[in-house]
């Protein structure tokens, strides 16, 4: 169809409820709907490749993925469409701060999840998003970083940041906060996706529920933030749905006249 819709959906909280353990019922019956109206259906999210196969989700049948909060995005066969990995400086302080094992942090290149420190708060953050244990090694020497997970308190942030000036951080636990290169965000990597595939924005449609997803959320004309979703991330959005185990993607599509 001329007019089909791009549609990106953030994973934890706004398409996978971590109370069902599932995609809620009514979201998967509107996935299928859109599927078969001829729509494309992608995933934007901070996740990593390897925390995606966590969850009971058939990943064939999305159109393309913006992972790790735009730094590695994938088409449908997670063939590269662009990244952005950390600059030799910044991968010299996460070297650093992985030897010294005083801030608990993990590390995330394109194929694995590493990390230095495995503690209470970080089992528990894990557990809380059904996250699986990452690798405790170091990164291999030619291997690239794209982003990093601090498990630190907010007083503790700016501190930390310091040592990495051309980066951004996005708090999404109130123990936990992503760090990326500056100027990468999930508007980025949607953005990437688009123009790789040859979509156009006035027909995207993006979801999320974190302050991480406030930028994609601010970035395009239609953009949902669920009725559980930040106060930053509502603030961002053009439409407030409903939380997500009450139907909220669904009633979010009805609003747009796509189900």
């Amino acid at each position: 169809m001329s007019n089909s819709y791009s549609l990106f959906f953030d994973i934890d909280h706004t398409l996978f409820s971590h109370t069902q353990k599932k995609v809620p019922s009514s979201c998967m019956d509107s996935l299928l709907k859109l599927k078969a109206d001829g729509h494309k259906i992608f995933i934007a999210t901070g996740r990593h490749r390897r925390e995606m196969a966590a969850l009971d989700i058939d990943w064939s049948f999305f159109d393309g993925f913006v992972t790790l909060n735009g730094a590695v995005n994938y088409d449908r066969d997670f063939s590269f469409i662009s990244a952005y990995p950390f600059d030799s400086a910044a991968r010299d302080s996460v070297v650093s701060i992985l030897n010294e094992k005083r801030i608990p942090l993990f590390v995330f290149t394109a194929d694995r999840m590493l990390a230095n420190v495995d503690n209470e708060v970080t089992r528990s953050v894990l557990a809380s998003i059904s996250l699986p244990p990452p690798c405790y090694e170091l990164p291999e020497e030619d291997e690239e970083i794209y982003q990093l997970v601090f498990y630190a308190s907010r007083e503790e942030e700016p501190a930390i940041m310091r040592n990495f000036p051309l980066c951004t951080a996005t708090r999404w636990n109130e123990y936990a906060f992503d760090c990326v290169l500056a100027g990468v965000g999930k508007d980025s990597g949607v953005r990437d996706v688009l123009r790789a595939l040859g979509r156009d924005e006035e027909h995207c449609i993006v979801f999320g529920d974190g302050d991480n997803d406030a930028s994609m959320l601010a970035a395009f004309e239609k953009s949902v933030a669920m009725g559980n979703a930040t106060e930053r991330a509502k603030q961002a959005a053009s439409f407030i749905t409903d939380d997500i185990d009450d139907d909220g993607v669904q009633k979010a599509l009805r609003h747009f006249g796509l189900i």
